[in-house]
């Protein structure tokens, strides 16, 4: 269904999870699984969060911008 990573990221509108590079964006600093999946502390908890929260945004604007174009063709 998909020729490639880039088609998946497309068809699902999973673009603001990549960078221009096509390279995952991680929230907090990624170790390659060494450490436990819970969060140290509040703070980093919030850092997760916001950009959880950014990408909803980000991915709810292109959902509709991508709703918009199917329904003015």
């Amino acid at each position: 269904m998909f020729d490639n990573f880039k088609g998946y990221i497309d068809f699902f509108l999973l673009n603001d999870l990549v960078n221009q590079n096509e390279k995952i964006k991680f929230y907090l600093p990624f170790d390659n699984f060494k450490t436990k999946p819970t969060f140290a502390d509040v703070e980093e908890y919030l850092t997760y969060k916001k950009g959880v929260m950014e990408f909803i945004k980000a991915r709810n604007k292109r959902i509709d911008n991508y709703a918009n174009q199917q329904t003015t063709v």
